[in-house]
């Protein structure tokens, strides 16, 4: 489990966790914890909580001329290490412990990840599969 958090896994740099493995010159110990995990990407919500370690919430944006759900998205054909389709949505994390820091409504993104040794696997989920047309 290490080798594949730290990007050690893969070819260099084709996916987030080797990107971001490159950043840190130091890595903490891998918790083993369960983590309650309740996202629907249609709507675009999210509850997460690792106890004692993190919690977090994401949400929409919302459209301030009508007050409804925003959809804001960003598609990417080629180029990305990270996703092919996101939306944009706004979030909250709190997390406890030797990486203490909160962030009160700052940006998030639904995505669906699929990575392999190789990088991205381009396959269109059902929640992308409009883009084809």
């Amino acid at each position: 489990m290490d080798t594949i958090i730290s990007g050690g896994a893969c070819v260099p740099l084709s996916n987030a966790f080797s990107v971001f493995g490159s950043l840190c010159s130091e890595y903490l110990e891998t918790l083993f914890l369960p983590i309650d995990f309740k996202v629907d990407f249609e709507d675009r919500t999210l509850k997460v909580n690792i106890l004692g370690v993190m919690r977090g919430d994401g949400r929409p944006m919302i459209n301030e001329f009508n007050g409804e759900p925003f959809h804001i998205a960003l598609a990417r054909s080629s180029g990305s290490f990270e996703f092919t389709y996101a939306e944009i949505g706004l979030g909250s994390t709190t997390a406890m412990g030797e990486m203490d820091m909160a962030f009160e409504d700052s940006y998030a993104h639904f995505c669906v990840h699929h990575f392999n040794q190789d990088g991205m696997i381009r396959q269109r989920s059902r929640l992308t599969a409009w883009l084809d047309r």
